[in-house]
C-alpha cells in the first residue's frame, strides 16, 4: 500500500487497476452460545509461509486491546482440506506453514464473545452477545492475511433463522437470518459493524443521506429523539463540509447494563461511514440539555467521516494493526473535527457567534490552560504522540489534545473572519483542504493546512498554528536521580 491515499481512506474507493479483482470470503456464523466462528477462505491457495494477524490497535482508538487473546480454534486447512502447521509468536500473530505442496486454502477460528466483553473495560471496544442480540465491531473479531489486506471481500453472515441481521456496510437491505455485503478491502471490513437480534431495533430516515438508526438497549430509551437527533446532525454535516463521501450512514447506538463497576460506557467512535455509541442503560439522557450534548457528540463523531477518515495526517494510513501508532497531529485530527462540530451546532442558534463562543469557552478552554504538571511543558506534536498510546485510557490528555487543535482552529477562524469582514471563514479553509485530500497522496501536514487557509481565504494563519504547537504551560519541576 502506498504511503498514503486518500482514495484508499474514502472507503477504499481505489481505481479496479490498482485493487486486486480476486475477492476474499468472509464468513461468520452466531448459533447460539458465547461464541462466533469465521471462516476465511482465499482466492487463490497460497503456496509460501505466511502469517496470520488479529489486530490490536483500533483506528481511531488510539490504544491497544488484545483482540487476539479472544481468538479459539484456530487452525489452517490447504484446497484439500489438510490441515496446516501454526506457529504462535510474540504478538497478535500466527505463522502458517504453507508451501508448494500444501498452500494455505481456508482459515477458521472461533471468538469468544463473553470473555472478551468481561476483559475489555471500555464498552465502546467489544463486540458482546446477549440472549436476544449480538453486536460485533470488525476490528474485534476479523483477522486478516499478511500482505492480502488490499484484496475486496466479499462478506457473509449467519444468524439463527428469524433474527434481524444488518452490516454497516451494506445496512439499506433489511434481513432475517444472514445477509451479505462486500467490502473494499480488510480496513473497510474491519471498520464496520454487524448486528442483529430480536433485540435489535432498526430505523431508517430515506429522506436526506440514507440513514440507519440501530440500536439496542437494556433500559428504556427514547428511540424517536435518537433518531430525530441523528437525522438533524447528519444533515448538518453534509451541509457544513458541502459533500457527502458515503453512500449511507449509520448511528449504531447500545445502552447497557453495566458488566462490572470497572467499566466504562462514555466513549463513542468513529468510522467510514457509521459512528457507535455507548451507554450505560438509563443514561441517555434527552431532556433538553441532555439533547444539545448529545447533539454535540452526534456531530462531534459525524466530522470524523470527513476529518481525518478521508483527510488524515501522518499516522493514521496505512493503519498499523499490531499496535497503536505514535501519531504528531491529533490535534488537528480531534481538534479541528471537535471546532467543526461547535460551529455546526452553532449554525442552528439564533446567535451563532454567541454560541460558537461558548461552546468554543465550555470545551477547549479550561483544558487549553495546560495547568496539570506532567502535561504543561510538552509541546503539542509530544502530547499528541503521547496520546496516540493513552487517549482512550487518560482524558487528561485527550482533553487537552483536542482542545489546543480547538483553541487553534477557533483563532483561525476568528482572524480570517476579522481580515475578510466576514465572508470567510474556518469552513472554507476545511473546504479547501477536502478539495486537496481528494486527489493527494500524501499526508495532511502544517504547510498543508497554511496552504489550504491562503489559497481559500487569503490570510496567512501559520503563525497561529505555530503559537498553539509550541510547548505551553509550566513544566514539572525537576528531581535528582534516585
Amino acid at each position: 500500500m502506498a504511503l498514503f491515499s486518500v482514495a484508499v481512506v474514502a472507503a477504499a474507493a481505489v481505481t479496479a487497476a490498482a485493487q486486486p479483482s480476486a475477492s476474499i470470503r468472509y464468513l461468520v456464523e452466531f448459533r447460539g452460545g458465547t461464541d462466533i466462528a469465521v471462516t476465511i477462505s482465499l482466492p487463490e491457495p497460497v503456496g509460501r509461509p505466511t502469517q496470520f494477524v488479529m489486530p490490536r490497535a483500533i483506528p481511531m482508538g488510539y490504544g491497544s486491546h488484545p483482540y487476539d487473546r479472544f481468538v479459539v480454534g484456530l487452525t489452517a486447512r490447504d484446497r484439500d482440506g489438510r490441515p496446516i502447521d501454526l506457529i504462535d509468536l510474540e504478538g497478535p500473530r500466527w505463522t502458517i506453514r504453507s508451501g508448494p505442496d500444501r498452500p494455505l486454502g481456508t482459515i477458521t477460528y472461533r471468538v469468544n464473545l463473553e470473555r472478551m466483553e468481561r476483559m475489555i473495560l471500555s464498552a465502546g471496544d467489544a463486540s458482546r452477545v446477549r440472549p436476544d442480540f449480538i453486536g460485533l465491531l470488525g476490528y474485534a473479531i476479523f483477522g486478516f492475511v499478511e500482505g492480502l489486506q488490499d484484496h475486496p471481500i466479499d462478506l457473509e453472515v449467519r444468524v439463527p433463522p428469524g433474527w434481524p441481521i444488518v452490516t454497516t456496510l451494506m445496512p439499506t437491505v433489511e434481513a432475517t437470518g444472514a445477509t451479505r455485503a462486500r467490502a473494499a478491502n480488510f480496513y473497510a471490513l474491519a471498520d464496520a459493524q454487524i448486528m442483529g437480534g430480536p433485540g435489535l431495533a432498526q430505523r431508517r430516515v430515506a429522506s436526506g443521506v440514507p440513514l440507519l438508526v440501530a440500536s439496542y438497549s437494556e433500559g428504556p430509551l427514547d428511540l424517536a429523539a435518537l433518531v430525530s437527533l441523528a437525522d438533524t446532525a447528519l444533515r448538518q454535516a453534509a451541509a457544513w463540509f458541502g459533500s457527502t463521501p458515503f453512500p449511507h450512514f449509520t448511528v449504531s447506538l447500545e445502552a447497557l447494563r453495566p458488566v462490572s463497576p470497572d467499566h466504562q460506557y462514555q466513549f463513542s467512535m468513529e468510522h467510514l461511514e457509521s459512528a457507535t455509541f455507548r451507554y450505560q442503560a438509563g443514561q441517555v439522557d434527552v431532556s433538553p440539555a441532555g439533547r444539545t450534548r448529545l447533539h454535540y457528540n452526534l456531530l462531534h463523531h459525524l466530522a470524523h467521516a470527513w476529518i481525518p477518515k478521508r483527510c488524515a495526517p501522518a499516522g493514521y494510513y496505512p493503519f498499523v494493526w499490531d499496535y497503536s501508532a505514535p501519531i504528531e497531529m491529533i490535534w488537528f485530527s480531534e481538534g479541528w473535527a471537535q471546532y467543526a462540530a461547535a460551529d455546526m451546532l452553532a449554525l442552528g442558534t439564533p446567535d451563532p457567534a454567541a454560541t460558537r463562543r461558548r461552546l468554543t469557552a465550555r470545551r477547549f478552554e479550561e483544558a487549553g490552560a495546560d495547568t496539570l504538571p506532567p502535561i504543561g511543558g510538552l509541546s503539542t506534536a509530544a502530547l499528541s504522540a503521547i496520546s496516540a498510546h493513552q487517549y482512550s485510557d487518560d482524558f487528561r490528555l485527550a482533553q487537552t489534545t483536542f482542545a489546543r487543535g480547538g483553541l487553534m482552529a477557533d483563532a483561525i477562524d476568528r482572524r480570517i473572519r476579522e481580515r475578510t469582514g466576514g465572508r470567510k471563514n474556518f469552513r472554507d479553509v476545511v473546504h479547501a483542504l477536502l478539495a486537496w485530500c481528494a486527489t493527494a497522496t500524501t499526508p495532511v501536514t502544517v504547510e498543508t493546512l497554511v496552504t489550504a487557509a491562503r489559497g481559500a481565504t487569503g490570510v496567512e494563519v501559520g503563525d497561529l498554528i505555530e503559537q498553539w504547537l509550541v510547548p505551553r504551560g509550566r513544566s514539572a519541576p525537576g528531581r535528582p536521580r534516585p
